[in-house]
């Protein structure tokens, strides 16, 4: 494990998830996948945009429709 790796690791939740969603534009998905699935809802909360969510699952079939 590199430096970074053990830096990123001593993170709390939080700022793992606010260094992904600072710095995506520089990993590949291998990377990301490796990380994210444990901060993917953070993530997405950072972007600010459920569509991303919503679209994802309509792709995979789901039906998807938002709560008044």
């Amino acid at each position: 494990m590199n430096k970074i790796e053990e830096a990123f690791r001593g993170l709390g939740r939080t700022e793992k998830a606010k260094f992904i969603s600072q710095n995506i534009d520089y990993a590949n998905a291998d990377a990301v996948a490796k990380y994210i699935s444990a901060y993917l809802f953070d993530v997405l909360e950072d972007v600010g945009n459920n569509e991303y969510v919503a679209m994802y699952l309509r792709g995979k079939g789901y039906e998807v429709t938002k709560q008044k």
